[in-house]
């Protein structure tokens, strides 16, 4: 019986590593801290050094996912500018991966600890490098995080209720920076009026000689927004595309129109052969 108490007490701290320490510079170096090799990964760190006022301490979580260039990283600051906070990267090189840090250069020298971590090689500074690129392996550089609380997964970052891919400052329930690549995408009118209203009797529709005096003067549809609206403002598809389609409608009437004058001539026509 002691004999398998002592072999699980030996795999524990095999698996479990406790508090270490290194002074963090601030000389734009990368140092890397540890090495994840093959198997889901935990470590939860403290990293402070002295600012104008107060010492800015941050506290953190960072999970290893089955050693890929991806982590999710959750973090809590006190007395930090988003300029300062530290910054990490992830080197995958086959079955293990790397975990390195950076300060900002300019701040004071700061400690970084690593109060446990769960299957992970702690390398706390001893290895340094100006340039993780040429070092083999797939190379994953993350973004400060912002002075909050918040969750870092991966190009994912929840902030405040908001998501964000590919951003670390979402400003609405999702905000994407990049492509979207879907197979169906869904909106609900929510209020929105679907543009029918043309067809209606009564709805007062430009002739096309009013269209034409609008585009010289303002040079774009009525009641579609300018090329310098779209690009300062952006554009909300949902409201763009019940837009276009009022256009179509509109066209369509005018189209239907112009048929009827076409055929009325063409009869004209055939009458006046005729006689």
């Amino acid at each position: 019986m002691n004999k398998i108490h002592f072999t699980f007490f030996l795999f524990f701290i095999s698996a479990v590593a406790f508090s270490q320490s290194f002074i963090l510079p601030s000389d734009g170096k990368w140092y890397l801290i540890a090495t994840i090799g093959g198997k889901h990964a935990f470590i939860e760190y403290i990293y402070n050094h002295t600012t104008a006022h107060n010492p800015s301490i941050v506290k953190g979580e960072i999970q290893f996912i089955n050693s890929k260039t991806y982590i999710i990283q959750k973090q809590q600051s006190m007395g930090y500018n988003s300029w300062n906070q530290p910054q990490f990267a992830v080197i995958n090189k086959s079955g293990t991966s790397e975990l390195w840090i950076k300060a900002t250069t300019g701040v004071n020298s700061g400690t970084f600890q690593i109060i446990y971590s769960k299957y992970a090689s702690l390398n706390l500074g001893d290895t340094s490098d100006t340039n993780l690129s040429d070092n083999g392996g797939l190379l994953k550089i993350y973004e400060k995080l912002p002075d909050n609380s918040h969750v870092y997964t991966g190009n994912m970052n929840v902030l405040d209720g908001k998501v964000g891919i590919g951003t670390t400052n979402p400003d609405s329930k999702l905000t994407v920076k990049g492509n979207i690549h879907a197979q169906e995408v869904k909106l609900d009118l929510n209020g929105s009026v679907a543009p029918d209203y043309v067809f209606k009797e009564g709805y007062d529709i430009k002739t096309l000689e009013e269209v034409e005096d609008y585009i010289q003067k303002k040079g774009h549809l009525p009641n579609i927004p300018s090329a310098k609206e779209m690009e300062e403002e952006g554009i909300d598809l949902k409201a763009m595309n019940l837009k276009l389609l009022e256009k179509i409608e509109e066209l369509t009437l005018h189209i239907i129109e112009l048929k009827k004058t076409v055929d009325n001539q063409e009869k004209r026509i055939k009458g006046l052969e005729g006689e």
